[in-house]
């Protein structure tokens, strides 16, 4: 069967690492953020967990991604370090093929080693607010030239009070492109960050029926 994820205009490196990964078959959320991103357009997306949200947003954004730029091109924002991780995992799985260097920022872990790392070749940056804006501040993370966008599980992130630290953030990168706003629930904060800072937009709906669950598996340990 033939990929699906042929019929959008993605690179063949970008084609190829999703054949490696086993993409065949957009997800629903695959479906309608990839066209709206690649087109350009800001995303508010309401989805859970195990939707394939992750993908949505690392597919256009490593596509975009040019490896001769060495300041960051994209920047995702996660709530918590382990959060980063997963995403950073995800979007280096996808742009493997392009070399892309995917560099996660967080606290609890030692600046400086963080520095030296955004002293390399960098072209998305994976990090939680506090520790993005930290480097910000010691000019050792340039956001001027980024272009798209990622607020991830931002009803989270806003009910954890990182509401201030985001918008500074976003007041950093005038020249941004894309917004994309995910979030299980779109609260009041989440719609002020998307009045504020999105224009005119898509607004996407993945329905929490039987057939989106997520396929995890739970345990419990009596101890």
């Amino acid at each position: 069967m033939e990929n699906q994820f042929r019929q959008y205009p993605l690179e063949e490196d970008i084609l190829g690492a999703l054949d490696a990964l086993g993409y065949t078959q957009p997800t629903e959320i695959q479906a309608a953020v990839i066209p709206s991103i690649l087109n350009g357009r800001d995303i508010i997306a309401k989805s859970k967990t195990g939707s394939g949200k992750t993908a949505a947003f690392a597919i256009p954004i490593c596509n975009f991604a040019d490896w001769e730029q060495n300041t960051a091109q994209a920047l995702v924002l996660e709530p918590t370090r382990e959060l980063a991780f997963q995403v950073k995992d995800e979007l280096y799985a996808i742009g493997r093929f392009k070399r892309l260097k995917v560099p996660v920022l967080y606290g609890g872990f030692p600046m400086e080693k963080q520095i030296l790392t955004l002293k390399q070749k960098t072209h998305i940056v994976v990090g939680t607010p506090g520790r993005v804006l930290d480097h910000c501040k010691r000019g050792t993370l340039d956001l001027s030239k980024v272009r798209y966008v990622v607020i991830d599980e931002a009803d989270l992130m806003l009910d954890m009070g990182f509401i201030k630290d985001v918008t500074r953030i976003l007041d950093l990168m005038p020249k941004r492109r894309n917004l994309g706003l995910f979030s299980a629930t779109i609260s009041r904060e989440v719609m002020d960050i998307s009045w504020v800072y999105q224009r005119d937009p898509v607004e996407i709906t993945v329905r929490a029926d039987e057939e989106n669950k997520p396929d995890i598996t739970q345990y419990r340990l009596d101890v």
